[in-house]
This record gives C-alpha cells, structure tokens and sequence, in this order.
C-alpha cells in the first residue's frame, strides 16, 4: 500500500489533489491520509519516546499514523505553503515522528542519538500547492523530512496555481500523475 498524507487543513483544495492524483498515477493500492482528521498534539521534546519506545500522547499519531507509516510501501507527503513554510499540521507531523526511531524497528542509524531508521529505503515524493510564492522552501522541508527517514525522494512537485484549481491545470495534474509513475517504478525496482 502506497500511502499519501495530506497537510492540508482543506479536503477540497489544491494540495489534496495533487496528492490524490499522484497517488493514483501509483496504479497501486493507496491510502490516503488526512492529517486534520487526526487530532494530532505537537512535540513537546519531552523525549520520553527514547526511553520508553513510543510517544505518550493518546492521538491520532500514535493510535493511527504511527502504523501506516511503518506498513506502507512508499509515502507521499504533501503540504500547501504558508509563509514559505509547512503547514502546521505538517510540521507536527514531522517532529512527532521522532518516535518511529525508539521503536526497536529498522535499521540502526549512524548516530546512536537518532535511534533506528524505520522508514529506510522506501520510495517516496513530496508535492505542495501555493497561491503566489515560497513553494521551494516547503518542499525542501519536506524532502528533508524524508532524507532524515532515509526515505528515497524520487521526485517533487511545487504548483503555483494562484486562486485557481489545480485540477483545471491539466499540465500540473500530469506532472502529479508522472509522479505517481516514478513511485511505482522505484518500488518495482526495489522488490527485483
């Protein structure tokens, strides 16, 4: 399973399409995940997750993503862009992940603070949407969300689509499809 999670705090806007359409280029089985639906806390750094092997917040990060994030084949992360940034739905994301390292899962990682990596390996793509400007920024967040997981970005996608929809942009969608394309090849790659 393909998953894609979506940093959007609109189901109708124009980064859940693209994460949709990439996931659908996958021609693969996909899951889609929206992270306003979780409920999810922000990192208090804490660090009880080090020593005790997982995050002791009761949410959707814990009760749900943690899970889909180790038993999907690849990820695909998407964020509209504010202020050049992620969104914070987003962001929270990333720094709760934190935990996947302390879980005893994965291989070790080079640095003995930073735990285990999980999510070596895996394809994955990052895609985000913005009005004006800012785009590049996000994106390299996000890919270094990703790189730091050791998840292998196979590609990336930024639209500026002003205050139009994406889905009426048909070279934009086609570029999200091609996305979903590299993903399906990197994973039959992976699997020879």
């Amino acid at each position: 399973m393909i998953l894609g999670i979506c940093g959007s705090g609109r189901k109708e806007g124009n980064t859940g399409a693209l994460v949709e359409e990439v996931l659908k280029g996958t021609g693969a089985e996909t899951e889609l995940i929206w992270l306003i639906d979780l409920n999810l806390g922000y990192c208090t750094g804490c660090m009880r997750c080090v020593f005790e092997g997982n995050c002791w917040q009761q949410d959707g990060m814990t009760n749900i993503l943690y899970k889909k994030m180790l038993d999907c084949e690849a990820i695909v992360l998407g964020s509209p862009c504010y202020y050049g940034e992620v969104s914070g739905l987003v962001k929270s994301m990333m720094d709760r992940s934190i935990a996947l390292g302390y879980m005893g899962i994965g291989k070790e990682s080079e640095n003995p603070m930073h735990g285990r990596k999980p999510l070596a390996g895996k394809p994955g793509a990052v895609v985000g949407a913005v009005a004006g400007h800012g785009i590049e920024h996000t994106l390299e967040v996000m890919e270094k969300f990703l790189g730091y997981s050791e998840i292998k970005v196979v590609g990336k996608l930024g639209a500026v689509a002003g205050m139009d929809d994406v889905r009426e942009k048909q070279d934009i969608m086609e570029q999200a499809r091609g996305l979903g394309v590299k993903i399906r090849e990197a994973l039959r790659v992976k699997q020879k």
